[in-house]
């Protein structure tokens, strides 16, 4: 009644990145500007976006977390509302070479803060609707660097630095990343 599947073999290079294959591969082809992701949400509407903007979107987000001297292989840990800015953090993560850390909206403060700590996240992304909630738990983290917080307004991305007991703003382009920009990084003591 059923027929045998054929074997099946992945043949995956050694250099490949699954941050690029997601969002790259229909860079200038004919479905470039076709859109690749529909997002609804109760709370913030249904946004949309093509292939070519997914691309340019993930691209900025790993450049800014080179920026910020997140290496290969270090943890960001990704705690957005369904939005367009979770899988930019969350792709443009892996094409760092850096390991997203999906969570969800449902989890308390406490928990983002033991997975921060679990996994050895050096970047936690949140909206900043949640960062308040957030803000007095995040201690102890000794690996956590940096806090990119989404959603402040078009045009912005604020970053905390917890380890740091220095306070300063260092201004940067504010065109990187669409909904999810780096306009500020501020430095703070948690």
């Amino acid at each position: 009644m059923f027929e045998k599947f054929p074997d099946w073999n992945w043949h995956i290079p050694k250099d490949f990145n699954i941050g690029v294959a997601c969002t790259d591969k229909h860079l200038n082809t004919s479905v470039a500007k076709e859109i690749a992701m529909i997002v609804e949400d109760d709370g913030l509407g249904t946004s949309q976006i093509t292939f070519e903007q997914l691309a340019k979107r993930t691209d900025q987000f790993a450049q800014l977390l080179r920026d910020l001297e997140v290496e290969v292989e270090d943890r960001v840990l990704i705690r957005l509302p369904n939005s367009l800015d979770y899988p930019t953090a969350f792709l443009g993560a892996m094409k760092r070479g850096a390991v997203a850390v999906p969570t969800s909206t449902l989890l308390t403060a406490e928990e983002v803060a033991y997975l921060a700590r679990d996994s050895g996240s050096v970047v936690l992304v949140v909206d900043k609707a949640a960062w308040p909630l957030l803000q007095g738990h995040l201690v102890d983290l000794p690996n956590l660097k940096y806090v990119l917080l989404s959603g402040l307004s078009a045009n912005t991305i604020t970053s905390s630095n917890p380890a740091s007991s220095a306070n300063s703003q260092v201004s940067s382009d504010a065109s990187l990343i669409p909904d999810i920009q780096h306009a500020a990084i501020n430095i703070i003591d948690l």
